[in-house]
Parts: structure tokens; sequence; C-alpha cells
């Protein structure tokens, strides 16, 4: 949408009491109420939905007690790559809405250009793989100016200043972008996503069986755990 994910996250969750900066560092199931810890104090409650990036569980930012060694292990085979992306504005923008340059196909780090969506004067540099990873430790966006000088003429230069660029990698509680299955394991999908005793229930792009790495993917996910919370289970489709 226009307005960006996050506008449509906040938009479906109106009205709900929403705790941001509360970590859950320890979920503790072994009673009849689920506690659940985090740096606020311990929130009680009878089902948690677990919605997170499979980075935090396979490196047991979350701990469950009792243990539930084949959550980790899911995680462990559901790694999130790395896609990021820089943001220029562009002082008098002389091409089409959403239009589109390629760095340099000739080499495996370059961006995708996508130039003024929506009409904006902008342009959204996308980076992948060990590219992003290199540059994630680099100047993004100074990269992504030397490319688009280099396709447009000298004097576009000061033409572009920078305005924000995501580092996935480094977020503490993301720690990359899309999930994939190791060779071999995308049957890890369906463990994952699996409730533990009908209270503990598991959802996000890579809980999802086909539409992982896709926000719908995540959030019909979202809808199923949801529902088996109140009483009314379903199946993905």
């Amino acid at each position: 949408m226009k307005e960006g994910y996050g506008t449509l996250v906040a938009s479906r969750a109106v009205g709900l009491n929403i705790r941001l900066s509360t970590a859950v560092m320890r979920i503790d199931h072994s009673g009849r109420r689920l506690k659940l810890d985090t740096p606020a104090g311990t929130i009680e409650a009878d089902h948690v939905i677990v919605c997170v990036p499979t980075t935090v569980l396979a490196k047991s930012q979350i701990v469950f007690d009792p243990p539930l060694p084949d959550k980790h292990a899911a995680a462990a085979d559901l790694p999130l790559g790395l896609a990021d992306k820089v943001f220029l504005h562009v002082d008098r923008p002389e091409w089409p809405t959403n239009a589109h340059l390629v760095g340099n196909p000739y080499t495996a780090c370059t961006a995708s250009h996508r130039l003024s969506p929506f009409g904006w004067p902008i342009v959204e540099s996308f980076f992948g793989g060990d590219c992003a990873e290199m540059l994630e430790d680099g100047d993004a966006a100074q990269f992504a100016i030397d490319e688009l000088v280099g396709l447009l003429g000298s004097d576009w230069r000061k033409r572009f200043t920078p305005l924000a660029a995501t580092r996935w990698r480094h977020e503490p509680y993301i720690g990359g972008s899309y999930s994939h299955a190791r060779v071999g394991r995308a049957g890890q999908r369906t463990v994952l996503a699996a409730s533990v005793d009908g209270r503990i229930h598991f959802a996000s792009e890579a809980c999802h069986p086909f539409d992982f790495s896709t926000a719908h993917g995540a959030y019909a996910t979202g809808v199923t755990a949801a529902r088996a919370v109140i009483g009314e289970p379903v199946t993905i489709a």
C-alpha cells in the first residue's frame, strides 16, 4: 500500500493494548497458566501466539520451560536471508513514475533501483544476498549513488540525498529478512507452525507451507493461530 506496511499494521491494531519494547525472554508452560517473563514483569495468559523471526528461536532468545527443542531445530532449518533497501531523495527527477534501473547486471554486487515509486521524488535501491551483507557494514547509500551516477552522469551526484537505509541483519530481534528452507528441510515449516499443548501457537511467514517470505503468508498464519485460540481451528489452504 502507498502509506507503507507500518501504517497497514497499525490500522489493524487500533484499540488493542499494545506494549512496545517489552521483549518476551521466557515462556514457562509448566503450569496451568502460561507465564511470560519480560523486562516489565511477568505476564500470565491462557494462550500465547509466538510470531517472531526464525533467528529469535534458533538463537534461543526466547527460552521455553520446559524446553521445545523441535521448535529451535525447525527454526534453525529455516534461516533468514538478507535483503536491504536504501532510500534517496531526488532533486527534480527526470523519469516516469515507477521507472527502473539495474546498476550493473554483470556483477553480483549491484542494486535494483526503483525510480519515483508512487510518483514521489525518491529512489528505492534494493540489495540482496552477499552484496547486502557486505554493505550492512559499509555505506550502502553511497554505493547506490555511485551506481546511479555511473548510469545517469556526474551531474546527478549533487541531486541525490540519502534519506534512510535498512540494516536487517543488525536488528537485534530480527537478524535478517525473508526465511528460506535448507535443502531437504522444507517440512520443518509444518513443525514450526504446530501448536504446543493447544496453548502455545506459532505464526510467521516461515510457518506458511507455500506462501513463505510474504506478508500475506504471515497474515494467514496469524489468522489461523488466532482462530485456534478462540476455538475455531482452520487449515491453511
